[in-house]
C-alpha cells in the first residue's frame, strides 16, 4: 500500500510543478509582448492623456457675443441670490463664474428655453451663498436701485472649449433688481 501512495503523491507533485512551468512560460512571454509593443509605440509616457493646458486670459469682448446679464434673484421667498447669464461668440464645453470670490458653474439647460437653436453657446448659473448681497455692498432693496448708480460687481470667467483650449476674462457687470 506504501507504493501506492506514494505513486499518488508523486503524480501530484509532477502535476504541481507543470502547472507552476507553465504559469513561469506564460509570464514570461507576457513580459516579452509587453517590451515589444513598448518598443513599438516608443515612449510609454506618450500614451498619457495630455496634460491641461494653461488658461490663456482674453478680453471680454473676444468671448462674449453680447454683454452678460447679471441681477438679484428670488427663491424661496429670499432675495439673496445672483443669476448670471452669457451669450458667448463660439460653443464651449463649460463655463465657471467667481463673484465676490464665490465660484460657481454655469449650464446650458437653464438657457435652452432662451437659446434652443444654438446650443452651447448661451449659458445661465445661479450662485445662493448667505448674506451675498451684503458682501457684494449693494445697499438697499433692489427696488430702490437708482438707475444711474446701478450696483455692479467684479466676474470672472473660465470658459473651456472643445480640444481643451481654455481662457479667462475679468469685467465689472451691473447688477439688475428683480432677475430670474
Amino acid at each position: 500500500m506504501h507504493a501506492v501512495a506514494f505513486g499518488v503523491i508523486d503524480d501530484a507533485r509532477g502535476r504541481q510543478r507543470r502547472r507552476l512551468s507553465t504559469v513561469a512560460v506564460l509570464a514570461i512571454c507576457a513580459g516579452i509582448a509587453a517590451g515589444w509593443i513598448v518598443a513599438r509605440t516608443g515612449n510609454p509616457s506618450a500614451t498619457r492623456p495630455p496634460t491641461p493646458t494653461a488658461a490663456n486670459r482674453v478680453a471680454a469682448g473676444a468671448v462674449f457675443s453680447q454683454a452678460p446679464d447679471m441681477g438679484v434673484a428670488c427663491h424661496s421667498g429670499a432675495c439673496d441670490s445672483v443669476g448670471l447669464a452669457v451669450w458667448l461668440r463660439r460653443p464651449a464645453v463649460s463655463v465657471r463664474a467667481t463673484i465676490a470670490g464665490h465660484p460657481f458653474g454655469l449650464t446650458t439647460r437653464q438657457a435652452q428655453p432662451f437659446m434652443p437653436s444654438t446650443p452651447r453657446k448661451m449659458f445661465v448659473g445661479y450662485l445662493t451663498p448667505r448674506r451675498l448681497i451684503t458682501q457684494m455692498r449693494l445697499v438697499g432693496p433692489p427696488s430702490t436701485w437708482p438707475t444711474a448708480n446701478t450696483p455692479s460687481s467684479v466676474v470672472s470667467l473660465r470658459i473651456t472649449y472643445r480640444g481643451g483650449r481654455v481662457v479667462t476674462t475679468r469685467l465689472r457687470v451691473p447688477v439688475q433688481p428683480g432677475w430670474g
